[in-house]
């Protein structure tokens, strides 16, 4: 295992021994955080899904009343 550094990196505040997060600017202490997924394009892409079978739906329902 890596040791930790003894200051923060993003702000350099002293850090005890085993402290793995800033207290001060809230860092990471020697850690690598791992990025948020980017989930735009899936949640339009499972919109427009939504959008289309709703319409299909509609259509559908439209054409069974009408006839």
């Amino acid at each position: 295992m890596t040791p930790l550094p003894d200051r923060c990196a993003a702000c350099g505040t002293p850090l005890a021994e085993r402290q793995r997060w800033c207290l001060s600017c809230g860092s990471a202490a020697g850690r690598v955080v791992a990025p948020t997924p980017r989930l735009a394009l899936p949640v339009a892409l499972a919109t427009l899904a939504a959008l289309l079978a709703l319409a299909g739906v509609a259509y559908a329902l439209a054409a069974l009343l009408s006839s």
